[in-house]
């Protein structure tokens, strides 16, 4: 085995205290390793870099944060512990990625060090001199299990304008500039995210542009979307369809100022290839029992939680999965549900498709539904939420309010979103009926 180690330095930004150095990501073989730095661990106020490094206390948290082998901070099959990779896009915008980096799509260590400018929330990774020589938490950790490490190995600098977003669908980082949105950055934070549709469903635009509608006319917490046409964006190559859906990212607020956000799949310690979790009842209540008990306004955040839930259903949104759902930490330490986003309309695309297609929005919808008040009880029950009955009316109410307005709305949508939705709005779910 090589002798030499790659690493990089973590920052988080923190709307009151600035860069604050957390610790180092190495490379040693197929060795990942995450070393956080003996300030950060000591630091009773740190800012959270996720709830997933956060114990039932402060010294359970220590433990962690120092652990030798725990899966959290330590892999040894050439993957991320699972926070770090979903940090990582997915689909085309990894090979893009990948091909700017000029590496394997596979490897992360590479994919991670060339967008580290640009990262979902508030984390920053960079490359540090081979003058510094190795940091001494990253030796550390390699002399305990007695791995003699001999040199640092030199690592590029971020590729200029690259960004890592999640998720498949094709998107760039952008920056507002007058009235248009550029991707050619020079080096700064993207603060808004342009999302393209896909050749299959030219209407996918449209689609979100709904959703978005349909969530905000019924008192939902959106992210901000509009539609634009591709004539006002300066993308780094020429595209076939004529309209953009340019969405201001929640993780950035005025002057560029960096806001940590992390989406549950992280939180909960689920890989990007499991973010469809173990099931609706087990998940959900995690989700729900994390809400409650640490959010800075845990009764709004239920609430909402629960309303966006029973609307994602009513509106065929069967993508919903752990990384559509996230946290934003305002002020650096405390989380709070972040706004919603992603509210596409899955289930129609069902309409055209082969009956083999879409099988896991498929196998989610027919659960959705069948998905009564009672099950909704019983989630409530499941993540220990008190005031059940309450919540539920207010969700009611939310139901009443969409089968009220919707219907006008949809007249603007694609045909076989206003067939989906409406048909749901008429019975086609346990919840609507």
């Amino acid at each position: 085995m090589t002798t030499s180690i790659r690493y990089l330095k973590m920052t988080l930004h923190c709307p009151s205290r600035g860069r604050v150095p957390v610790g180092y990501l190495s490379q040693y073989g197929d060795v990942l390793r995450v070393s956080f730095d003996a300030d950060y661990i000591e630091d009773p106020q740190r800012p959270t870099l996720s709830l997933c490094y956060r114990g039932s206390s402060e010294q359970q948290t220590r433990e962690i944060l120092s652990a030798m082998r725990d899966a959290r901070v330590v892999r040894n099959d050439g993957r991320w512990p699972a926070y770090f990779q979903n940090l990582l896009p997915e689909g085309h915008n990894r090979e893009r990625l990948a091909l700017e980096r000029r590496c394997n799509p596979d490897d992360e260590f590479e994919l991670l060090a060339a967008a580290g400018h640009d990262l979902m929330g508030a984390l920053e990774v960079e490359p540090v001199p081979l003058s510094a020589g190795i940091p001494e938490a990253v030796r550390h950790w390699h002399a305990a299990l007695g791995i003699d490490v001999l040199e640092p190995e030199f690592v590029a600098s971020p590729v200029e304008d690259a960004a890592s977003l999640p998720g498949v669908i094709t998107k760039f980082s952008a920056v507002l500039e007058g009235r248009r949105y550029v991707v050619k950055r020079h080096g700064a934070a993207g603060s808004v995210i342009l999302k393209l549709p896909t050749a299959r469903h030219p209407e996918l635009v449209a689609n979100e542009y709904m959703g978005y509608q349909l969530a905000r006319a019924v008192g939902l917490n959106c992210a901000c979307a509009q539609i634009i046409s591709k004539d006002q964006a300066d993308l780094p190559d020429q595209v076939p369809f004529p309209q953009i859906l340019a969405v201001q990212r929640f993780d950035r607020g005025q002057n560029g100022v960096r806001i940590h956000i992390e989406e549950f799949a992280q939180v909960l310690g689920y890989e990007p290839r499991h973010k469809y979790g173990k099931g609706l009842q087990e998940d959900y209540s995690a989700m729900l029992r994390i809400i409650d008990q640490l959010s800075v306004d845990p009764a709004n955040d239920v609430q909402e939680f629960i309303n966006r839930f029973v609307i994602f259903a009513l509106m065929g949104n069967t993508d919903a999965h752990l990384k559509n759902w996230a946290l934003r930490y305002e002020n650096g330490v405390d989380p709070a549900l972040s706004p919603l986003y992603d509210p596409v309309c899955v289930t129609a695309f069902f309409e055209d498709a082969p009956r083999a297609d879409y099988g896991i929005n498929r196998a989610i919808d027919a659960k959705l539904q069948e998905f009564s008040w009672d099950d909704l009880e019983d989630l409530l029950k499941r993540a220990r939420i008190q005031r059940r009955s309450r919540l539920i009316q207010v969700a009611k109410g939310v139901i009443k309010q969409a089968r009220a307005d919707w219907p006008a709305l949809l007249q603007d949508a694609p045909d076989n979103m206003r067939r989906s939705i409406m048909g749901r709005l008429a019975g086609g779910i346990q919840l609507a009926r």
